[in-house]
């Protein structure tokens, strides 16, 4: 059934503001996360530096208007689902009572470890020879990448992250908060990847954050070699499809050594 005009004018009069809020959700952490490095001194950025390339002539450019198309896309994404809660298609609620704290919680949980199952899949797809010229490709310009990088995606693959929550709202109730905390997540997370400086405390590295979480090496490795370190969030798809780049586990700890500084700390090793 076509949808009511009304709505649509609705949904076109809210997209302006999903835009904004978009923009501002790429621009604050990549921003933040940039200047922090170049203001942090040399001598504590050097030894967490992963990857040793420097960014090309122009990269950061390039990075950045691809990113606005992201945003665009996106914020059309986030158009569509006010449309679909709007019309009933979409289940989106706003008490927190109705479904409790428990399931606020429980909920958030899901929608991240079934983004990261989403993301490792299709991030395999991405690689197939027969996709990644149109949709792939335009990331791994970035070979040293930049904090700039976590939205430089061709428009074909910004739309197939972008659909993921769109489904997920056909099927499981989603409350805004954790919409807004997921997305916050979703973005701080990818614009760490892209860093090429670990910033994560030496510590977390050699604790559980470095044997179930990725680092910024895990993703450095995969811009690096082209292959390898397709998850997100944890590594465990990438131990389950045998992805995991095979000297990851030997750069890592070299990594919390160099960072050690003689400490006692070693490479995490499996549970």
């Amino acid at each position: 059934m076509p949808a009511d005009p009304c709505l649509m004018q609705l949904a076109l009069a809210a997209w302006p503001a999903i835009w904004v809020g978009d923009l501002l959700r790429y621009l604050i952490p990549a921003g933040v996360v940039a200047l922090a490095l170049s203001l942090l001194p040399s001598d504590w950025v050097t030894p967490r530096r992963v990857q040793l390339r420097r960014p090309a002539a122009g990269q950061r450019r390039r990075e950045i208007l691809f990113s606005m198309l992201t945003v665009l896309v996106f914020s059309a994404n986030g158009a569509l689902i006010f449309l679909g809660v709007q019309t009933g298609v979409l289940q989106l609620y706003t008490a927190l009572d109705e479904f409790g704290w428990f399931y606020l919680a429980a909920s958030l949980i899901l929608l991240v470890i079934a983004h990261d199952t989403w993301f490792y899949w299709t991030h395999r797809l991405f690689h197939q020879p027969w996709v990644f010229r149109w949709t792939h490709l335009r990331h791994h310009r970035s070979v040293a990448p930049t904090p700039w990088a976590a939205y430089s995606f061709a428009p074909t693959e910004a739309a197939l992250h972008a659909i993921f929550l769109t489904l997920m709202l056909l099927v499981v109730p989603l409350h805004p908060l954790v919409i807004f905390v997921f997305l916050v997540h979703m973005i701080v997370r990818n614009v760490l990847g892209h860093a090429g400086v670990e910033l994560m405390p030496r510590s977390w590295l050699a604790g559980w954050w470095g044997r179930w979480l990725t680092t910024t090496l895990h993703h450095d490795m995969h811009h690096a070699q082209g292959r390898y370190n397709y998850g997100l969030y944890f590594t465990w798809w990438d131990r389950i499809g045998r992805t995991e780049h095979p000297d990851y586990r030997q750069q890592l700890g070299k990594l919390i050594q160099r960072l050690g500084e003689g400490s006692r700390m070693t490479l995490p090793q499996d549970c």
